[in-house]
């Protein structure tokens, strides 16, 4: 360029040996530079002198290109990058400068983001709309800030009717700082001192990275940002890290990249069959609101909301005459319990026994067994257990207790004609507790048979209650179903 200028000067020039005319510097339009002469027969190729002393002052003239600001392959947006051109030149009578300037700001390149699913998720189901929340990791992969769309999708779910998912934090859109390490004689990074270009504003923040944000350096983990200070213009910020990195100082052309925390919400619906879980699976899809829109989409995050349910089945023997019942047999210490079919007469002894097995794919808690007492057939027979006590307890580890009916510290008591016993783990005298999954607690108690007459029958029936379980007569939220068995004995005079 700077060549063919000179070309055009000098054309301009030649034609000056021919009209007779004072020969002038083609640069400075002076004649002191170069001699003024008139063309003639005793100096013929005079004009060819003056030609050659003009281009011998071409080197008196230096033409200087210069940066104002450093340039890298991978920039930040907003970069401020000054291209200067000097120009130094002598014009006959003394040496001159000429200089211009322009000044670039790098665009932003929109990039999808990276998008990392949390943990999947597990929770008891305790009513409609059960919830629970998810996480989901964002990271800006752009040279620079954007911002971003957050659409969670619900993407299938089985057991329910209704379940749906919500954006809870942030915002949506929500902007992504990102930058680009940068280095010259006086900017080195460290491991908890990075350098990137400044934005063009002299404030705190630089391309929208601020002090407490979380940044992704190149292949670290997370850090969280200090502090940021941004002088402004084409000069270079500097942010410093809270912890330094763990693969120490990062090199020019790392990137610098915020990352965010995404919760989405996500509401179970209501059950369809107790007992069995629910099942919500979802995604995130980030989408970049710049250009051409680049987005993400998440892997999926699965939620299993469980269900309790219970077996719950009352047996009895004859323990004055150990008489087989009817019906299939439970064993418990190597003795037979049976569902019907005992008989007995008056003044006979019988035990019961009451087991709950939690049979569901979540647990149930409150648990309390109730046994209403047909008192006018049967009396409670108390201090028939260890230590004299009233009622054996098993617990869902196996483990054997005793209890009494008075009403005390122990999760038993009697206030005539109901026994209640608090079970699962946890029981107090006050409260039920759990009983997990694939767990049995058992309850064992026994009654006086009093003077009945020949055709009378004793039906006694027990309940298990706990807000986990459901029947056909109650409400999904809040009772799961009320199991009763019944044993019936037959009295012979």
């Amino acid at each position: 360029m700077i060549l063919g200028w000179m070309y055009s000067k000098v054309k301009k020039w030649l034609p000056g040996r021919k009209t007779g005319k004072p020969i002038r510097s083609p640069f400075t339009g002076r004649g002191e530079g170069i001699a003024s002469f008139n063309p003639g027969p005793n100096r013929p190729c005079s004009w060819l002198w003056a030609v050659a002393s003009t281009i011998a002052g071409l080197f008196l003239l230096a033409v200087t290109f210069s940066l104002c600001a450093p340039v890298w392959a991978n920039t930040a947006a907003n970069t401020q990058i000054t291209n200067q051109v000097t120009v130094s030149y002598y014009d006959g009578s003394a040496a001159r400068t000429a200089t211009s300037s322009i000044t670039i700001t790098v665009s932003l390149v929109p990039a999808a983001p990276n998008v990392l699913k949390g943990s999947d998720q597990s929770t008891q189901y305790t009513g409609a709309d059960t919830q629970l929340n998810n996480t989901f990791t964002i990271t800006g992969t752009a040279n620079g800030p954007d911002t971003y769309s957050l659409t969670p999708n619900l993407s299938g779910g089985t057991n329910e009717t209704g379940a749906s998912v919500t954006l809870t934090s942030p915002a949506s859109p929500v902007t992504l700082g990102a930058s680009v390490i940068v280095a010259d004689s006086t900017h080195t990074s460290m491991a908890t001192t990075i350098y990137v270009p400044s934005d063009g504003t002299a404030d705190s923040k630089v391309n929208e990275i601020e002090a407490d944000d979380w940044v992704v350096i190149g292949v670290n983990s997370a850090v969280q940002v200090q502090s940021v200070s941004d002088p402004g213009g084409s000069d270079i910020a500097t942010i410093v890290l809270k912890t330094a990195l763990g693969l120490g100082a990062p090199a020019a052309g790392t990137l610098v990249a915020e990352q965010k925390t995404v919760t989405v919400n996500v509401k179970s619906g209501t059950i369809t069959a107790y007992g069995a879980s629910i099942v919500i699976t979802k995604t995130l899809t980030v989408s970049s609101t710049s250009g051409s829109k680049p987005s993400t989409t998440s892997d999926t995050i699965t939620d299993t909301f469980t269900s309790g349910l219970v077996s719950f089945t009352k047996y009895v023997r004859n323990v004055t005459t150990s008489a087989a019942g009817t019906g299939t047999a439970y064993s418990y210490n190597s003795i037979n319990y049976y569902l019907a079919g005992v008989k007995a007469n008056p003044g006979d002894i019988l035990e019961y026994v009451l087991v709950a097995r939690s049979t569901g794919t979540g647990y149930i808690s409150s648990s309390v067994i109730t046994d209403v007492l047909p008192t006018s057939y049967v009396s409670l027979k108390t201090g028939q257990y260890s230590g004299g006590n009233d009622i054996t307890y098993v617990n869902d580890a196996g483990v054997v207790s005793y209890l009494t009916t008075a009403g005390d510290t122990d999760a038993g008591s009697y206030a005539s004609p109901t026994l209640t016993v608090n079970v699962g783990t946890g029981a107090t005298s006050s409260s039920g507790g759990t009983i997990a999954s694939g767990k049995s607690v058992l309850v064992l108690y026994q009654v006086n048979v009093n003077n009945v007459a020949q055709t009378d029958q004793i039906v006694n029936s027990a309940k298990l209650s706990s807000p986990d379980l459901a029947s056909s007569a109650t409400s999904a939220v809040t009772v799961t179903g009320v199991i009763r068995t019944k044993s019936t004995v037959e009295f012979l005079t």
